[in-house]
Order: C-alpha cells, then sequence, then structure tokens
C-alpha cells in the first residue's frame, strides 16, 4: 500500500514509524501475518485493489504478486524504485545517472539522465494522463480508475509530493 499519511506506516518496536512497511502488515516491530507467504498476500491485496479501482480479481491479484516481488520482505534485498514513475529498478542499466555519468541511487533510466529529469516540464497532470491509459490496459480497468489510482501513487512519491 502506498503509505501518505502518518496513519498509513506500520511502527517498529519502539513506536516509531516504519520506513518499510504499512499498519496493515507490521505493528510494535512485528509483522502482523509473520507465516503469510508472498501469494497469500497477493490474494489479499489483490482483492482490496480489485474492489476499490474495479479491476478484474485475476490482474488485480497479479499486479499485487509484482509489486510485493520488490518488497524487502520477500526480495531478500531493498529493492529501490524511481522517485518519479515508481519503476522498480532491479538492475544497473535501470538506473538514471547523474551529471557525471554515476548512477542515479533515485530516479530511473527513463525518467532522469546526466543529472536531470528527461522531461523537466512534465507535471504530475501530465504525468497521470500519460501512465493512467497504460495502467487501465495493462489490468483491463476503467480508464478514470486508473487514474485515481496512478495519480494516489505517484503523489506519494518524492517528485510529485506537495
Amino acid at each position: 500500500m502506498p503509505m501518505q499519511s502518518p496513519s498509513d506506516f506500520g511502527t517498529k518496536a519502539d513506536g516509531s514509524p516504519s520506513e518499510d512497511y504499512c499498519t496493515y502488515c507490521y505493528q510494535g516491530g512485528a509483522f502482523t501475518e509473520p507465516d503469510i507467504t508472498m501469494e497469500e498476500m497477493a490474494e489479499k491485496g489483490g482483492a482490496i485493489m480489485a474492489e476499490m479501482y474495479e479491476i478484474p480479481i485475476e490482474n488485480a491479484k497479479r499486479f499485487a504478486l509484482e509489486q510485493l516481488s520488490c518488497l524487502k520482505r520477500w526480495a531478500g534485498r531493498e529493492v529501490p524504485s524511481c522517485g518519479s514513475c515508481g519503476m522498480p529498478m532491479r538492475s544497473p542499466g535501470e538506473f538514471g545517472t547523474g551529471a557525471d555519468g554515476s548512477p542515479s541511487k533515485d530516479y530511473c533510466t527513463h525518467c532522469y539522465r546526466d543529472g536531470a529529469f528527461v522531461e523537466p516540464e512534465l507535471t504530475l497532470d501530465a504525468a497521470v494522463e500519460r501512465y493512467a491509459p497504460m495502467m487501465a490496459g495493462h489490468l483491463d480497468m476503467p480508464l478514470e480508475r486508473a487514474r485515481e489510482m496512478v495519480r494516489q501513487y505517484l503523489s506519494t512519491l518524492p517528485r510529485w509530493r506537495v
């Protein structure tokens, strides 16, 4: 679940917010369902997404599984995602580059090259309009619901936080 407000974040053992896990999954420094498998979590998350965004259930479960596979809990490591589009960056070629050519830890190659955004004039609204049709097609969901989903997700990323 994208975490926007303080109540969305799980809590560590000391009560402070977890940077990694949401309130549904992590409380008091422990997973709320420690024995759940990634597939079982995809079933739960997919059911919630299917209802929220009018996505066919099998598509929602598949999408949830894709997203869960990037989380530290199941990937076994932190899989960074782009702070502009949200793309998981799993291999060196997927990272953008700084002005000196070094890999950017924050942005992907589609969004950030040579120390600058590829499209510096891109607005959140324009990004939503670009990505929502792709999401609608990928998940077979209504375009308006895809716009809501994309806007909600993008607004959690560093480039678009208000």
